[in-house]
């Protein structure tokens, strides 16, 4: 019997790959048809990762913004041990969605393997390098150490100023530390090198919208959405941006599409009862309103809406766990 290295071994047990149990055939995607997640877990659970992934990324050509077909896809990559590849779909799921439940658990697990794989070859053969100092940034930031995790990326990037990874590390820290016109100056760059770029397009946006410059965030997250129109975060931030702005007959387009798109986003459905109201439509924003108390597990409407003002777009969490090598600091 082959042995699975012990790494790999614990990615394994934990992501339920282990050999042993069996499963039906994953059913066949009709011809032209977009996969169903149902699909994509069958491939996995079944052991068939290649297909797994095949379904996923197929699926995720019409819906880039599925979190389901993207933690399938990350899970089937650390199955095949390409944890680099899997590690990269966990923090793609996490920049849409922050409190990603199974997200954020396969991440801590993978984390620890990758760091303690990745932590020990980069630094031996590239002490200095600009991935090497990102690689001990995002340790830092998994460990809460803003400070030295900003160091390390801004080393990296004096090494390497065109690296659009390092420019949005810098750029969400110093926004989820609320230095947002430092924000704006990371993300600007990194939209000047890739116009098209998703997270700084959107992230720009929420920067100028915590400066209550409306315009410029509106734009942003136009941008965003003309890249990524599945985005319900997006949706979301331009209908905050429309509605803060007097636009509230545009806002509520916006925040219809982001409720339907995630029903269980209070903060959608507390917007556009806002909007409903500001627009004299009384009995949507009741019946709105009653969806949002369902939401909100006991609070109240008073509640809600201070939560609402204090942080409108959600940017008031931790970052996403991930252990360091076994009981080491990075340095």
């Amino acid at each position: 019997m082959r042995r699975v290295p012990g790494g790999r071994l614990l990615v394994l047990w934990v992501l339920g790959t282990a050999a042993g149990g069996t499963a039906l055939p994953a059913p066949a995607a009709r011809a032209g048809a977009t996969p169903s997640i149902a699909q994509c877990t069958r491939a996995f659970d079944r052991g068939d990762y290649e297909l797994a992934i095949a379904l996923s990324r197929q699926r995720l050509a019409g819906r880039p913004a599925d979190t389901g077909a993207h933690i399938v896809m990350a899970r089937a990559e650390a199955a095949r041990g390409r944890f680099e590849a899997a590690y990269q779909g966990f923090r793609k799921v996490l920049a849409r969605d922050p409190r990603n439940a199974d997200a954020l658990y396969y991440l801590t697990i993978l984390g620890g393997v990758l760091a303690q794989a990745e932590y020990d070859r980069l630094l031996a053969m590239a002490p200095d390098s600009p991935r090497a100092h990102q690689l001990l940034g995002d340790l830092y930031q998994a460990q809460q150490r803003p400070g030295d995790a900003e160091r390390e990326y801004k080393s990296g990037l004096r090494a390497q100023p065109t690296s659009l990874d390092l420019l949005v590390a810098l750029a969400d820290l110093a926004r989820h530390q609320a230095r947002f016109e430092e924000a704006v100056g990371y993300y600007e760059r990194a939209v000047k090198i890739s116009p098209r770029h998703y997270d700084a397009l959107y992230g720009l946006g929420v920067a100028h919208s915590y400066q209550r410059e409306y315009e410029p965030a509106i734009a942003a997250f136009r941008g965003a959405l003309g890249v990524d129109p599945s985005s319900a975060a997006a949706h979301l931030a331009l209908g905050h941006a429309l509605l803060q702005s007097g636009q509230a007959a545009a806002a509520v387009s916006e925040l219809e599409k982001a409720a339907a798109l995630e029903p269980g986003m209070t903060q959608a459905h507390y917007l556009l009862g806002r909007a409903y109201t500001l627009l004299g439509r009384s009995a949507e924003a009741a019946a709105v309103f009653d969806r949002v108390k369902a939401l909100s597990q006991g609070r109240t409407l008073e509640e809600q809406a201070e939560r609402q003002a204090a942080d409108p777009l959600g940017q008031q969490r931790a970052p996403a766990p991930m252990p360091s090598p076994e009981g080491r600091s990075p340095r």
